[in-house]
């Protein structure tokens, strides 16, 4: 078996070990915070339906930037702002789908520069199809009346 190192420096190591540490307090105090203001039947229905909306953005969110990161890598220019986008899109849903406020919190701030721009340019336009018979034949071509015209040999 190889082992390989990552040349993770000591001060992320333990910023991110504290984290994992700190995270389950902060969770449980949010929840205590939320329920003692709204009830605990309200702030356990908020929870599950943070991860219904996590999920739910994370597919919808998730396949919008998967194709436009594809579309750039078979275009040949890696982009790395698609890449960034998509790997912030999926850790965002992966954080809301988890029970918390605190990763609700996080997981939608990383989910919103993408729900920005979804919004800003509105929804992806429908392939525009031809009116009149349209073959099932994937070679046959159908043009319109004006696009054709017969070719005496």
């Amino acid at each position: 078996m190889i082992a390989r190192s990552f040349n993770v420096p000591a001060g992320w190591a333990w910023l991110g070990l504290a984290g994992l540490v700190i995270l389950p307090f902060a969770e449980i105090a949010a929840f205590v915070w939320v329920a003692s203001r709204i009830g605990i039947a309200l702030a356990l229905i908020a929870l599950v339906a943070t991860s219904f909306i996590g999920a739910s953005l994370l597919r919808r969110q998730g396949t919008s930037v998967f194709s436009r990161l594809m579309r750039a890598m078979q275009g040949g220019e890696p982009n790395n702002g698609a890449a960034r986008e998509s790997l912030m899109v999926a850790l965002g849903g992966v954080l809301m789908i988890i029970p918390g406020f605190v990763t609700d919190v996080i997981g939608f701030a990383l989910l919103l520069p993408s729900l920005l721009r979804q919004w800003r340019e509105g929804p992806a336009p429908a392939p525009q199809g031809r009116t009149g018979t349209a073959s099932s034949d994937p070679k046959v071509i159908d043009l319109g009346r004006d696009e054709w015209k017969p070719v005496d040999e």
